[in-house]
């Protein structure tokens, strides 16, 4: 039976030190619990994982869940920026939470995170999950990385250049995108409220352009990406959606795109979650749970 997607904060905030300053680190449940580390998308934060939260908190697990440097409470970071930088910033947080080894799981953006942390620092991950993410996108016939980012980024850095009223003002904005067509929740609105800094009535998105810049080309040139994936010893899993980011039919990781990229990694396992978006997948709760069921093996 569907679920609605419930409002679920953090349980604890941390300020982990890292080049330049502190990053942010949410705990949702107990400190106990079997952790995961949650790396959000390239625009996103720490509150996109608030459904996956709900599914798996009570399954005794505990998801740590970050701002990347330059996104969330972690904004003010300075550049570089990049996967292996964020990767560092990531072994700087299992430092801090004193973890050896760990589960990682990543969406979008934050599964080349992902992939960057298991590249570099292998003996520190276990299980690792990618949602909608973490293989290298593929440039159209003809097209540079410097042809197809402004296509790529346009609405993300149009809606960073804007200014919003109020928190009902960002709301508003985001209800009727597509990629949210199965209902907007309390959830939602704490994932927009938490995404504003400044103050009314000229509140504005906490992600830094620059950061989105540069990170956007290692989506598809980051050479550790492809040699990490080439070269697994062990299964990692890629969940994927079924239509894009504004939910439209054609999905990030087309089928063709998949045949041409799993020969060469054979040790990515590729689990469509069907009538899920880019978005959805993750953001409401019945993509959430389907997720960690796949994922972690728990039934809500």
């Amino acid at each position: 039976m569907a679920r609605l997607t419930q409002l679920r904060l953090p349980d604890e905030e941390f300020r982990v030190s890292v080049r330049g300053g502190d990053l942010t680190v949410a705990r949702y449940g107990s400190p106990n619990g079997k952790p995961i580390l949650a790396i959000h998308g390239i625009t996103s934060s720490n509150r996109a994982w608030q459904s996956f939260a709900v599914s798996l908190v009570p399954h005794g697990f505990t998801l740590y869940a970050v701002d990347l440097r330059g996104r969330g409470r972690s904004n003010s970071l300075p550049a570089p920026f990049g996967m292996e930088n964020h990767a560092r910033d990531m072994v700087k947080v299992l430092d801090f939470l004193k973890f050896e080894r760990i589960d990682v799981v990543g969406h979008s953006m934050g599964a080349f995170v992902a992939v960057a942390l298991l590249g570099m620092n292998p003996e520190r991950v276990n299980k690792t999950v990618l949602i909608d993410g973490g293989l290298r996108l593929a440039l159209p016939p003809g097209f540079t990385v410097e042809m197809v980012l402004p296509v790529v980024l346009g609405p993300a850095l149009a809606r960073l250049q804007m200014s919003f009223s109020s928190k009902e003002d960002y709301r508003n904005y985001w209800r009727p995108q597509a990629a949210f067509i199965k209902g907007w929740s309390t959830a939602h609105d704490e994932y927009s409220d938490y995404d504003l800094v400044g103050t009314v009535p000229s509140l504005r998105p906490a992600t830094n352009p620059i950061a989105v810049e540069q990170d956007s080309r290692d989506l598809f040139e980051q050479e550790l990406i492809d040699k990490t994936l080439q070269n697994l010893t062990s299964e990692v899993l890629m969940l994927r959606a079924v239509r894009g980011l504004q939910n439209e039919e054609n999905p990030l990781y087309p089928q063709g795109v998949l045949d041409l990229l799993l020969p060469k990694y054979p040790k990515v396992k590729v689990v469509t979650v069907e009538d899920t978006n880019h978005y959805d997948i993750l953001l409401d709760q019945n993509g959430a749970d389907r997720c960690a069921e796949i994922a972690f093996g728990v039934k809500s």
